[in-house]
């Protein structure tokens, strides 16, 4: 299999990393959290990225408050590709920090509790397993509580 560029630029920093094919089928079978990468549009900011986990849900008025901006919310996908470069589902942390160092990235908090996370790596059912103080160091991200707490959730 090929290296894509988000592989190729981990190796350029040095920066160790696995790859994994995720899919629907094997998708439990994970043994590393999976953060995925949320596009969204600030309307002050304009593209702004959030890392959540998985399986949260992102607080829009949290993640508003952290980029400064009075509004936040998910764009339609054409917006995403045409400001990353990647489709929906393949949006990368890296790859679009890689392109784009000036877009506001955000991790949400619970980043901290993991050594390791698994990471889209810019295609569509490949991701990286990277370690979370290289990401965080390669990035710079803001760190803040970003998800709706599920006791929080009136949903």
């Amino acid at each position: 299999m090929t290296k894509n560029e988000v592989e190729l630029f981990l190796e350029e920093k040095n920066i160790p990393y696995q790859t994994y094919e995720i899919s629907k089928e094997n998708i439990d079978t994970i043994e590393f959290p999976i953060f995925k990468t949320l596009v969204l549009k600030g309307n002050k900011t304009g593209p702004t990225i959030a890392l959540v986990p998985l399986d949260s849900r992102l607080d829009y008025k949290k993640t508003a408050a952290v980029s400064k901006n009075r509004k936040i919310g998910l764009p339609p996908i054409e917006y995403v590709l045409e400001k990353t470069g990647y489709p929906h589902g393949a949006n990368t942390p890296i790859g679009i920090f890689m392109h784009h160092p000036e877009y506001p990235i955000l991790f949400d908090e619970m980043i901290k509790d993991y050594q390791n996370i698994i990471v889209s790596s810019g295609e569509l059912g490949k991701s990286v397993l990277i370690s979370v103080d290289d990401l965080i160091d390669l990035i710079q991200p803001a760190i803040a509580d970003l998800t709706i707490n599920k006791n929080d959730s009136h949903s």
